[in-house]
């Protein structure tokens, strides 16, 4: 009798011990969601980047040391479970995916083959222009439309909350190798800003990791930062040995993020205003997803559209460029067009409007767009054989760029593309030949604002009565006068991808590096200064900063002055390194020129 009871008593004790883990955890969650994003009051809390650093590494301890507890009473940790389900989830997305891949295997790098130039027609985007450009046989377009509709039909509405934390904004960067050295600066310049903000640095491979634990686990921790393995996240079993690569893990990183708002960026993107208001904004609540453009015109193959079920309106158009076109109340048929008219396929109702999308940035919601974040991660699956070409018909910037906004346009999900142009900040070499470095794109609410006052309320005042023509005609004039890229639109972040802000990467070009000075040749950014806001406890004031010189400051900070090691820079000799590094410095200082 005394044994039975006191086997009672123990699997008492140990339920009780169980469900104290279990309200404990799920109290701290939730404590920890409130304080990330409760309209964004993290940005506003005095919260020290080195209590950031210590809340995290409380959570993971506690956290480690319930698993193990619970573990050892043979039960699963919430902890697990959550990791567990989303093992599950993301299984059966990747399964979905592959259920859905062509059959076509061995004919997979010539699904859709580009034709020679000279057969290419001249003249506007036209549907026959863009035709053109490409062949594509009937049955890989109704192997490609079954596989589609499937896809499309098989997808969860929304991704699993147990994927990510309800609630949370955050920052998501991809590092490993040198692009852990570009996050590191990037991450810096986004303090600078004066954001609060955590940021996830997504580890592509668990080698990448291991070979960067100081910089995951000490440098990354220090900034309110910390590493997201991938294969960890998403289990091995979804991802069956398959290889990812470059831009593909864009969409991985969108779907594997813990936040639910998400500012995701480039590497080598540097940030200049402080996201937070952008997640406040009227703009993100209405549209839940904000895109940039790039300098092309969309170029996207018109059988991607009978591929993906997307009803484009050959006789009626919607747009003029990247803005919208207006009914006037007096003509209900003035949008009407024939194929006579020679009308930009994407200028017609349904099509993906212009410009082209550049992704690197991109801000998404993901309980509002998660269908957009699964279909965009399989574009980006099947990318470089089948969907990067279709997006994109060989011109420039191909790669996963595109896959977001379609997969939006797909799932009937909205997005805001900002319409200012891009500042392409670059220099004038020996030869007077002007070579562009970075995409300085522009802030979207600014942008808002003033499409809302140019385009949307212009019609509106006019009594919605302004013929097509007319509107074509004032946005024209908009296009080269007032959302061109030397606009009264401020900056929001900066591309720094032709080069990167890579010491390595320019030592090593003999048209940038002066070997014997020990410097560059050129002022790459050509003094381009942008407004900082700079936070005191009396006030806030903005200044004038010379971008260039700032990311020279921060790289001897963190090479020369803390002696930070990183695996990008193992193989340098490190006084080398800093006597270039110093030169630059020296060289930029603005007292130097007398500024």
């Amino acid at each position: 009798m005394r044994s039975k009871i006191l086997q009672k008593l123990s699997r008492h004790r140990i339920k009780a011990i169980a469900s104290l883990l279990i309200i404990g955890f799920l109290s701290y969650s939730l404590l920890g969601s409130l304080r990330n994003y409760d309209g964004l009051r993290n940005t506003e809390d005095p919260i020290s980047i080195t209590s950031m650093k210590q809340s995290y590494d409380e959570k993971q301890q506690s956290s480690t040391k319930a698993a193990q507890e619970v573990g050892n009473k043979g039960q699963e940790s919430p902890v697990q479970s959550s990791l567990s389900s989303a093992h599950k989830f993301w299984k059966e997305i990747f399964t979905i995916f592959d259920e859905n891949k062509m059959n076509l295997q061995d004919r997979l790098g010539t699904l859709i083959e580009y034709t020679d130039k000279s057969k290419h027609l001249d003249g506007p985007n036209t549907k026959e222009v863009l035709l053109s450009r490409a062949t594509m046989s009937e049955e890989v377009v109704s192997e490609l439309k079954k596989r589609h509709k499937s896809v499309v039909q098989q997808l969860p509405s929304h991704i699993a909350e147990a994927t990510y934390n309800k609630g949370t904004t955050g920052v998501v960067f991809i590092g490993g190798a040198k692009f852990s050295w570009l996050t590191y600066l990037a991450i810096l310049a986004l303090r600078e800003t004066g954001t609060k903000l955590p940021v996830e640095v997504i580890m592509p491979k668990k080698s990448d990791y291991t070979k960067e634990q100081d910089f995951c686990d000490i440098l990354l921790p220090e900034l309110g930062a910390r590493c997201v393995i991938v294969p960890d996240t998403i289990g091995e079993s979804a991802l069956n040995g398959r290889s990812l690569f470059a831009y593909q893990f864009k969409s991985i990183a969108l779907a594997i993020s813990s936040f639910q708002h998400i500012l995701l960026l480039d590497s080598d993107n540097i940030i200049v205003s402080n996201p937070d208001h952008v997640f406040r904004s009227e703009l993100y609540k209405k549209y839940g997803m904000i895109t940039w453009p790039d300098y092309w015109k969309r170029s996207i193959y018109p059988k991607y559209y009978d591929i993906a079920g997307i009803q484009v309106n050959e006789h009626k158009r919607a747009r003029h460029d990247r803005f919208p076109l207006f009914e006037p109340l007096s003509a209900k048929t003035a949008l009407d067009v024939s194929p006579e008219d020679r009308v930009p396929y994407h200028d017609l109702e349904g099509a993906v409007p212009d410009l082209s999308t550049e992704s690197g940035q991109l801000i998404i919601n993901k309980a509002t767009h998660g269908k957009t974040i699964l279909l965009s991660l399989y574009y980006n699956i099947y990318g470089p054989d089948v969907f990067y070409k279709l997006f994109s018909l060989g011109e420039q910037g191909e790669g996963d760029k595109d896959t977001f906004v379609t997969a939006a346009i797909v799932c009937k999900e909205p997005h805001y593309s900002v319409k200012s142009f891009i500042l392409s900040p670059g220099y004038f070499d020996n030869d007077n030949k002007f070579n562009g470095v970075a995409m300085a794109q522009k802030n979207p609410l600014y942008d808002y604002e003033l499409f809302n006052e140019q385009v949307v309320n212009y019609f509106t005042k006019s009594g919605e009565t302004l013929t097509v023509a007319d509107q074509i005609g004032h946005l024209d004039s908009l296009i080269k006068n007032e959302f061109d890229s030397y606009n009264k639109v401020p900056i929001f972040a900066i591309h720094c991808n032709h080069p990167k802000i890579d010491p390595v990467l320019y030592m090593q070009r003999d048209d940038l590096y002066d070997s014997k000075e020990k410097k560059l040749k050129y002022r790459l950014y050509n003094g381009m200064k942008y407004d900082k806001l700079v936070v005191s406890s009396s006030n806030d004031k903005s200044v004038k900063t010379d971008f260039e010189y700032e990311q020279w400051v921060h790289i001897r900070e963190a090479l020369c002055i803390k002696k930070l090691k990183f695996e990008h820079f193992k193989d340098l000799n490190a006084d080398d390194l800093c006597e270039f590094v110093n030169n630059q410095v020296k060289w930029l200082t603005p007292s130097a020129e007398g500024t």
